[in-house]
């Protein structure tokens, strides 16, 4: 509990620092700085610039998909035990507007699952195993320390999302017989990066030597490539941006925001009212920021993984498109900002403009949240307590915290 007059002493402080603050990263900065965005690994593929929209507009503007399908994961985030051993699960399901069934069953009955393990012992040989029974898929991948030593939980989670959202949607656009008419929205980025870079040796070399990150981390340009030859629009929307590229590449001497969230939120604060959305043009993003050493040019990382990941078109088709929202509805009325993205060559067979207004309308109808997004993520969503019941069933003890210990959340 805070005394009197440490209540008074931090109030002073902190208003001086908020009126210190607000002198600078105001949306005019922002604006200058945003008219020199056209250099770098960061192009403007539409021209460069930002509109705002009526919600109402949008919500009852008509798009011309037949059939709009939601994908997302639930997971139970990476549990550790008292042997060393860390495990994570992750669910996938996909739900569609207008509601489906497939073979009988709701579409959203249909599930693909990943069992993700790391161990630090003797625990055998590294595996990466996939099977299905009906409706459901399972992935079981085990991870062992000669492959990975460093960033455990990331890499663990990481896996588990991607084994089982990749495979899900891959395996649903095959028995759905997804076509131009369908659109597809993903919750979260369409490639896992931050993966990729162990496959390009810019994180630890060890794990680019296991086969089986290889068989998981296909599964996000297989279904690229196969959307693209259906003719489908898809797209990811990234809730919780928190990628600097665009301020990277601007090298302010007077930088002042965190990441690309920070800088876009900065441009529509105070433009754009609660009754409207705020959006940029449409990006292409290029080259990737090495993490070892210190060149400055980047590198293309869908080049990099042409052979190992057996791309089927040309290193260029694969680089993320995307352009970012603003919504004053969010984050207790601060208002937060959207990432969407698609592959380049989803742009190749879709209006840039066309699609960008079918995922702006969904937005505007959904209330900051494409409405399958929401039931998919409510189908998938893994609670506290089914998490504690099925690790419960390894039969090992968990390496609990003082404050778990106490009966908080694990």
């Amino acid at each position: 509990m805070l005394q009197h007059d440490v209540k008074r002493l931090l109030r002073e402080q902190l208003r001086e620092l908020g009126e210190r603050a607000a002198r600078v990263g105001d949306a005019a900065s922002a604006r200058r700085a945003f008219e020199r965005l056209n250099e770098g690994g960061v192009r403007a593929l539409t021209p460069l610039g930002w509109k705002k929209r009526s919600l109402l507009e949008l919500a009852v503007q008509r798009h011309r998909f037949r059939r709009v399908f939601g994908l997302d994961g639930g997971s139970t985030r990476p549990i550790h035990f008292t042997n060393g051993w860390t495990l994570c699960a992750n669910q996938a399901v996909l739900v569609s507007d207008p509601a489906l069934e497939l073979k009988d069953r709701p579409l959203e009955a249909w599930r693909t699952i990943a069992l993700v393990s790391h161990s630090w012992g003797a625990s055998g040989a590294p595996r990466a195993e996939y099977r299905e029974e009906g409706s459901l898929g399972l992935w079981r991948v085990h991870i062992t320390r000669d492959y990975l030593r460093r960033d455990v939980d990331h890499v663990v989670k990481g896996l588990a999302d991607s084994a089982s959202e990749g495979r899900h949607a891959l395996r649903m656009a095959a028995l759905l017989d997804l076509g131009r008419d369908d659109l597809l929205i993903l919750d979260g980025n369409v490639f896992p990066i931050g993966l990729y870079y162990y496959l390009v040796g810019e994180r630890d070399r060890e794990l680019a030597d296991w086969e089986g990150i290889s068989h998981i981390l296909a599964h996000h340009l297989r279904l690229a490539e196969e959307l693209a030859e259906r003719g489908v629009a898809y797209l990811g929307v990234n809730k919780s941006p928190r990628t600097a590229d665009l301020i990277h590449q601007l090298e302010l001497p007077d930088q002042v925001w965190a990441d690309d969230h920070q800088f876009i939120a900065a441009l529509f604060r105070g433009e754009v009212r609660k009754g409207e959305l705020g959006y940029t043009n449409w990006f292409v993003q290029e080259r990737y920021r090495f993490h070892r050493g210190h060149r400055d040019t980047g590198m293309d990382l869908f080049r990099g993984l042409r052979e190992r990941l057996h791309l089927a078109r040309e290193p260029d088709d694969y680089h993320v498109a995307f352009f970012f929202v603003y919504d004053p509805r969010l984050a207790d009325g601060q208002g937060s900002v959207l990432k969407i993205e698609t592959p380049l060559l989803t742009l190749r067979e879709h209006d840039p403009t066309e699609l960008q207004q079918a995922v702006l309308a969904e937005l505007a109808r959904g209330s900051g949240v494409p409405n399958v997004l929401r039931r998919a993520d409510a189908r998938a969503r893994i609670t506290q307590r089914e998490r504690e019941a099925l690790m419960a069933l390894a039969g090992l003890p968990p390496d609990l915290g003082y404050n778990q210990g106490r009966g908080e959340p694990w």
